[in-house]
């Protein structure tokens, strides 16, 4: 799968693990973002690790979305461009 990020949205992606990863899977998601940024390319996910950026997102901004609102116009669209790639939409 295809996550098409601008270079800022993978900046922020991976500025929220600068501290490094916790599993060797997401340590693969990291090393794909950086290669995506490098390349200048839309990075090249499987759908676990969509999820696990996914899971950054929530943890990031503060908890689950799934009736919530992003106040930040920036995340906002990161976020949804995260969910649409795993199918998940606007269930308003």
């Amino acid at each position: 799968m295809h996550l098409r990020l601008t270079e800022r949205e993978l900046r922020m992606v991976l500025d929220w693990r600068r501290q490094g990863a916790f599993f060797p899977d997401e340590d693969r998601v990291l090393r794909k973002l950086r290669h995506a940024l490098e390349q200048k390319a839309p990075a090249q996910l499987s759908r676990l690790q969509i999820q696990i950026i996914h899971g950054w997102a929530e943890e990031q901004l503060g908890g689950p979305y799934g009736g919530g609102e992003v106040l930040n116009p920036e995340e906002a669209v990161l976020f949804g461009k995260i969910r649409d790639a795993l199918g998940y939409g606007d269930r308003s």
